[in-house]
C-alpha cells in the first residue's frame, strides 16, 4: 500500500509553494490516506506557506476526493497559508461548479498559470 501510495501521491517544493500532484482517481477507497499523506508531507516543511495542486493526472474525484481537498485547504489556512487547484478535467470542474468549490478555491487552467498567482 505504500508504495501504491508513493506512486500516486508526488510533491515538489518551490520557495514557498509546494505543488502536490495525485495520479488515478481520489475516491473513497484511497481519500484518507491521500490526505493523510499529503498532510504529513507539508507538515515537515514549515516554510510552506502556498499549496498548489495540480489535478492533471486525476480521472476521476467523487465526494471523498472533495473533501480530501477541503480538508487541505483548511490545514494550509491554519497555518496562515493558501491553496489553489490547477488542470483538472471537464468532469472534475463540473464538480466544482456543482460544490461551489471555486467559490473558497481558485482553480487555474494550468500549473504555471497558478504558480504565478501564488508568488
Amino acid at each position: 500500500m505504500l508504495k501504491l501510495l508513493e506512486e500516486s501521491l508526488k510533491i515538489t517544493f518551490e520557495n514557498e509553494i509546494a505543488v502536490l500532484k495525485f495520479d488515478g482517481e481520489v475516491i473513497f477507497d484511497n481519500s484518507n490516506q491521500l490526505k493523510e499523506e499529503a498532510k504529513n508531507r507539508l507538515s515537515t516543511k514549515e516554510e510552506i506557506k502556498n499549496l498548489l495542486i495540480d489535478l492533471s493526472q486525476v480521472s476521476y474525484l467523487d465526494s471523498s476526493g472533495v473533501g480530501v481537498l477541503l480538508s487541505l485547504f483548511k490545514f494550509m489556512r491554519n497555518r496562515d497559508g493558501s491553496m489553489a487547484i490547477a488542470n483538472a478535467n471537464e468532469k472534475i470542474g463540473r464538480v466544482f461548479e456543482v460544490t461551489k468549490m471555486t467559490e473558497i478555491i481558485s482553480a487555474y487552467e494550468n500549473v504555471e498559470q497558478a504558480l504565478n498567482e501564488l508568488k
